[in-house]
């Protein structure tokens, strides 16, 4: 028998949005078993020919994502990683607990596992039933967290804020505005897929690809790994990237 806080989700799971349910009626005269970044680049193009401006664009993938995402995580029968990231838990072992931001928390993998050591963790992202998740582990944990339902785009990462910054499996459109928001001497952990045909947008980068964005940013990159592993968002072996790197001290 499923728990009865899967089955309240299941049951409260939202009906698709005007934008995803249009994207989903577009969707079934594509070619079948079309990636869904060729379908998110078609559907860009179908958009913008239909004389949608970039800002219009850009709000109606927020809410194809959001409702994507609500739904994958309303489904007990999902297929994703629990556990926190495993790079992050290496990277933490010797970080002493201070303020630490997950862009793209989720089910609040990473958030409850930092705020179980002592870390004063606050938490974003477009799904607020993913959210929900990450409140009621951190409730089972004895512990808390702050959770803000923000995209990456539209959060205020402030400035000289956070001593920890974790992003896995995002895209890196948030970099220079959290970088500004993280203190001297803080760390930047992120992990990704290596970018292939199969390997999904927004959430995959070219070799070297992360150590130049955050080189280019004045980050001291302190590890960076490219290695055939598991990554967190996939049912099969795949190769992943990962990097951390610390603003330098005034």
């Amino acid at each position: 028998m499923l728990p009865i806080f899967v089955l309240v989700l299941l049951l409260q799971s939202p009906q698709p949005n005007a934008a995803a349910a249009e994207f989903a009626k577009w969707r079934e005269q594509q070619p079948p078993q079309t990636q869904l970044g060729d379908l998110y680049a078609r559907y860009h193009d179908y958009l913008q020919k239909a004389g949608r401006s970039e800002a219009e664009i850009d709000a109606t993938f927020l809410e194809i994502e959001r409702e994507r995402w609500d739904r994958l995580y309303s489904n007990p029968a999902a297929s994703f990683n629990t556990a926190p990231n495993a790079f992050l838990t290496d990277v933490v072992k010797t970080l002493k607990p201070g303020r630490a931001l997950e862009i793209g928390m989720g089910q609040g993998r990473n958030s409850v596992y930092l705020a179980k050591l002592g870390w004063d963790v606050t938490g974003f992202d477009i799904s607020e039933t993913g959210m929900s998740l990450a409140r009621k582990s951190a409730a089972d944990a004895g512990v808390k967290l702050r959770t803000i339902n923000k995209s990456m785009d539209d959060f205020d990462y402030g400035v000289d804020q956070w001593d920890l910054i974790v992003a896995t499996y995002e895209g890196a459109s948030w970099r220079e505005k959290a970088v500004r928001g993280l203190k001297p001497g803080g760390i930047v952990v992120v992990e990704g897929f290596l970018k292939g045909p199969q390997t999904p947008p927004g959430a995959s980068f070219t070799a070297n690809e992360l150590v130049k964005m955050f080189l280019d940013l004045n980050l001291r990159v302190l590890r960076y790994e490219d290695v055939a592993g598991s990554p967190d968002w996939a049912i099969r072996e795949g190769h992943v990237v990962r990097l951390c790197a610390q603003k330098p001290e005034r």
